[in-house]
C-alpha cells in the first residue's frame, strides 16, 4: 500500500504523541531492536532505494542480506559512490553504507514526525544499543564506553579530565595528533603539570618495534603520570605496537601507588574499522575513536572506552544526560544533538561486524600494501611509510619529485583520483584504501602516479 508523505507524517505524529512507540514503528517499517517486526538478528538493513513519497516497507521474508560470504562487488554496492572517482581518501570522512543511511533516514523521518516525543521515548535505549553494538565490536563491556561526537572529543575528555599534579608530567610523540598536543597544553595550563615530547624513530622507513617501544617508554620518568600514543599515525601510516609498549608501562605500574600510576591513553580513530583486535586487550587505559572514518559511522560520533582499573583517574568534565549509571554514561556528554547520527551508530558496527573484523584487515592490508610496493618501486617517488607490514595500516604516504603534495594530490584529482594531504609539517600525500576500493583501484591511481614522473 502506498502512503502520501503527508498522511504518513500525520499518522506517525498521531501515534507519537499518543504514545504508541510500537504503532508508529510498525508505520515506519523498521524497529531499532526487540518488539514487533525486528530486524533479523545479525542481519544488515534491506537493500532498498531511498523513497521519495512513500513509507519505508518492511523487509520481506527471505530478502538478500550482506552475510560475511559476500563479494567485495557486492560490499561496495552499499556505498554510494561516485563511480567515474577512484576514493582513496576515507581517511578524512567516509560514505555511508546503506544500512547506515537507511536508519539516519528513518530516525530522521519520525523526528520530523513527532520530535519531542520520539526523543524523549527513544532516546535512552537507542543509545543503549549503540553502545552495546560499539562494545560488540571493540570486546569490551557497554558499561565502560562513552558516546562522544569525535577522537578529538574523547582526548580531550581524558586529558583534561585527568587527576594529575603538579609535581608530575606528561610525556607525548612529537608525531601524534594536534588535539592531543593542545589537550595536554590545556591541562597543563590548568594543573601546572609539565610535558615532554618525543620522537619515536630516526627513518619511518626503516622503524622497527624495539626502537619505536623504546623511543616511548625508555623517556618514563618517576614524575611521569599519563603517556600517550597513537594507534595509527595519519601523517606516515604508522601503526604503533600499542600492546608492547602498554606491557613495559604495567611492568612500570607494578612498583607505582596509584595515584602515581602512569596512564596510558590511545588515540585510536585510524586503527579502529582496520586492525582485528579486541580493543581491552591492548592493555590501554583510554582508548578513542571518531567513528565516521574507517567504521563508516555517521558523521559526528565517536566512542572512548576506560579501562575499569583507570577510571578514576579521569573526572567528567561535559555534564551528561544519561544520569549517573555507570562510568560510560558520566562520561557521554550530554546535549542536544544529532540524535539520529548517534542512533545510527549501532547499523556502522553491526555492517563491519557482519563483514568480518579480521576480513576487513586483511582486505585493508592487502590493498595498502599493493601501494606501497609499487610506489616504492618508482624513482620519482619517494615513500614515506613504513615498509614492516606490520607496523602500517590502511595509510600510506609519499613524495613526488619536483612537486609539493598539494600539486599531487591536485593532479591526481584530475586524473579522477581523489587522495589527500597530510595537515603536517612537511606535508605528504596520502593514500588511504578500504573495503570499498578494488585492486582495480590501486591500479589505476598507481598508474596515474606514474603518469606524475617529469619529463
Amino acid at each position: 500500500m502506498t502512503v502520501s508523505r503527508r498522511s504518513l507524517f500525520a499518522t506517525a505524529g498521531a501515534l507519537a504523541i499518543g504514545g504508541s512507540a510500537g504503532s508508529l514503528w510498525a508505520l515506519l517499517g523498521r524497529r531499532p531492536e526487540g518488539g514487533a517486526n525486528p530486524e533479523p538478528a545479525g542481519g544488515l538493513s534491506r537493500a532498498r532505494e531511498p523513497h521519495a513519497s512513500s513509507a519505508p516497507t518492511a523487509p520481506e521474508p527471505g530478502e538478500a542480506r550482506l552475510a560475511p560470504t559476500d563479494t567485495w562487488a557486492q560490499i561496495r554496492a552499499h556505498f554510494e559512490l561516485d563511480p567515474e572517482l577512484v576514493h582513496l581518501a576515507g581517511i578524512l570522512i567516509a560514505s555511508h553504507p546503506r544500512p547506515v543511511r537507511e536508519a539516519i533516514a528513518d530516525h530522521r523521518r519520525a523526528l520530523d514526525a513527532a520530535p519531542a516525543p520520539y526523543v524523549s521515548e527513544n532516546d535512552g535505549r537507542l543509545k543503549a544499543r549503540a553502545r552495546r553494538a560499539a562494545a560488540g565490536y571493540m570486546g569490551v563491556r557497554p558499561d565502560d564506553l562513552a558516546l562522544t561526537e569525535s577522537t578529538t572529543m574523547g582526548t580531550a575528555l581524558v586529558i583534561t579530565g585527568l587527576r594529575i599534579r603538579e609535581d608530575q608530567e606528561m610525556l607525548t610523540a612529537r608525531d601524534d595528533y594536534y588535539s592531543t598536543h593542545q589537550s595536554i597544553e590545556f591541562q597543563a595550563e590548568r594543573s601546572g603539570a609539565s610535558f615532554r615530547e618525543v620522537d619515536l624513530y630516526s627513518d619511518i622507513r626503516q622503524a622497527t618495534r624495539e626502537e619505536l617501544v623504546e623511543s616511548l617508554v625508555g623517556q618514563i620518568r618517576p614524575s611521569t603520570r599519563l603517556v600517550t600514543a597513537t594507534w595509527v599515525h595519519s601523517a606516515t601510516g604508522l601503526r604503533m605496537p600499542i600492546s608492547d609498549v602498554a606491557d613495559r608501562i604495567a611492568e612500570i605500574n607494578e612498583r607505582r601507588a596509584d595515584r602515581d600510576r602512569v596512564i596510558f591513553f590511545v588515540d585510536g580513530v585510524h586503527g579502529l574499522g582496520v586492525e582485528d583486535e579486541d580493543i581491552a586487550a591492548l592493555g590501554c587505559d583510554f582508548f578513542t575513536a571518531g567513528t565516521h572514518k574507517w567504521m563508516l559511522g555517521p558523521r559526528g560520533t565517536g566512542v572512548l572506552w576506560g579501562h575499569p582499573r583507570a577510571q578514576d583517574a579521569v573526572r567528567p568534565t561535559i555534564p551528561t544526560f544519561t544520569g549517573d549509571v555507570d562510568w560510560g554514561s558520566r562520561m557521554s556528554p550530554g546535549g542536544f544533538k544529532a540524535f539520529e547520527h548517534q542512533w545510527a551508530l549501532a547499523e556502522a558496527f553491526e555492517f563491519h561486524g557482519n563483514v568480518g573484523r579480521r576480513r576487513v584487515r586483511d582486505r585493508i592490508h592487502e590493498l595498502t600494501r599493493e601501494l606501497k610496493v609499487e610506489l616504492d618501486r618508482m624513482d620519482h617517488v619517494t615513500l614515506q611509510s613504513p615498509r614492516d607490514d606490520e607496523l602500517t595500516a590502511g595509510i600510506v604516504c609519499f613524495d613526488v619529485e619536483g612537486q609539493s603534495p598539494a600539486q599531487t594530490r591536485d593532479a591526481l584529482r584530475r586524473r579522477h583520483i581523489v587522495a589527500s594531504e597530510t595537515p603536517y609539517t612537511p606535508p605528504r600525500a596520502r593514500l588511504t584504501p578500504g573495503i570499498h576500493n578494488t585492486s582495480e583501484d590501486v591500479e589505476r591511481a598507481l598508474r596515474a602516479v606514474r603518469d606524475l614522473r617529469r619529463g
